[in-house]
């Protein structure tokens, strides 16, 4: 088993935050909480300074909760939603009174032969897209690190949006997008792999790195990171455009 002082050795600088901050931890990527049971194969461990391993908490618990309650369509998924005790007092704390905003009113949902009540969220807060954007962005460094083997300049921009499975039409255009992609990755440990609960896709071209993380089949984090001399290219705005910045982390220029 690999320590922290030796990966860190390996890895000396934090790939999260422009690749000048001296990396003293482990980051893993996706985040413990987010699976099933708070169990994940090892594996996608990344060099961060402390400011990047602890910046996106809130926002990796905000995920976890989200793919259980907003459409998880893991095959045979236990609901585990036992385990997000911890995950609901760490949203709480870090977005107060987010959650109470969140809840909906309850819908009629039909199923083969039967219609059955189900609650209704509403993920249309400002917190959420932030957050979930941070994530995406966070994300697509780390594929980032995986391809070329050094941290992303403090000078891209990495422009971001996330959906649901519940948005039809932009959960079907980023099917295709995930289709064009052509770098898969996922953890695994003998037959046990990640894939229902967590996979991502990424490709790299001319200094443009495209990311999309898929979480329980439900919640997709789609970032276009873009290095500041790469090819001149088209570029509409998402949802946010982020930078990484030095003993900071992830910042939102837009």
């Amino acid at each position: 088993m690999v320590t922290a002082a030796a990966f860190v050795k390996q890895h000396p600088l934090c790939c999260y935050c422009g690749g000048e901050v001296p990396a003293v931890e482990i980051d893993h990527q996706p985040a413990l909480i987010i699976f099933p049971d708070k169990h994940r194969p090892k594996g996608m461990e990344f060099p961060a300074c402390e400011n990047c391993n602890r910046q996106c908490a809130g926002d990796e618990a905000l995920l976890a909760v989200l793919c259980r309650f907003a459409g998880s369509r893991r095959p045979n998924a236990s609901p585990d939603f036992s385990r997000l005790r911890d995950a609901l007092k760490t949203v709480q704390l870090g977005y107060p009174g987010l959650l109470r905003r969140m809840r909906g009113r309850r819908i009629w949902v039909q199923e083969p032969g039967i219609y059955r009540r189900a609650a209704a969220f509403d993920l249309n807060q400002p917190e959420i897209d932030l957050g979930l954007c941070r994530l995406a962005a966070k994300m697509a460094l780390a594929n980032f690190y995986n391809t070329q083997n050094r941290a992303a300049s403090k000078h891209c921009s990495i422009n971001t949006y996330w959906t649901h499975s519940q948005r039809a039409d932009t959960f079907a255009q980023t099917k295709e997008l995930i289709n064009m992609l052509l770098s898969y990755t996922f953890l695994k440990q003998g037959k046990w792999k990640t894939d229902n609960s967590f996979f991502s896709k990424y490709y790299f071209e001319d200094g443009h790195l495209f990311s999309i993380a898929i979480f329980h089949q439900s919640i997709a984090l789609v970032a276009r990171l873009q290095e500041p001399n790469a090819s001149p290219s088209a570029w509409e705005k998402w949802q946010y455009v982020m930078v990484p910045k030095p003993g900071i982390g992830i910042d939102v220029i837009q």
